[in-house]
């Protein structure tokens, strides 16, 4: 009966290790107020890759200002599109999937369908 509960407890300690994210890359907005974070779940760098592919994993990019102000996450199917990051006059947009208002501090992303918006506010 230990045994059981000591292998549920690692593969709980596991998963949750897995499940962590790791920063991969970091961008500077033009005027460096504010930085875009892109992050991907631990288990994805376990997946094999061909070098320089490691930014081909999905993940999410986050928008944080230099206080550490969350203006919102967005998930992403590769992370290296954290430098296609468009710096706007109210904020950021990644073409296609997602955009973030720094005054409202709302952000805004498609489902992995795309076929519905999804807006959030930043907490």
């Amino acid at each position: 009966m230990t045994a059981i509960v000591a292998a549920l407890v690692l593969a709980a300690v596991a998963t949750a290790w897995l499940c962590q994210e790791d920063e991969c890359r970091r961008y500077a907005s033009p005027d460096g107020r504010y930085v875009v974070i892109a992050t991907s779940p631990r288990y994805e760098s376990l997946m094999p890759a061909l070098p320089g592919q490691s930014g081909d994993r999905s993940g999410f990019l986050t928008i944080e200002d230099t206080a550490g102000t969350f203006y919102g996450k967005i998930p992403v199917p590769m992370v290296w599109m954290a430098g296609d990051v468009e710096w706007t006059e109210h904020g950021a947009e990644l073409a296609v999937f997602g955009e973030w208002d720094f005054s409202t501090r709302e952000y805004r992303y498609w489902n992995n369908a795309q076929t519905r918006e999804i807006v959030r506010h930043a907490r």
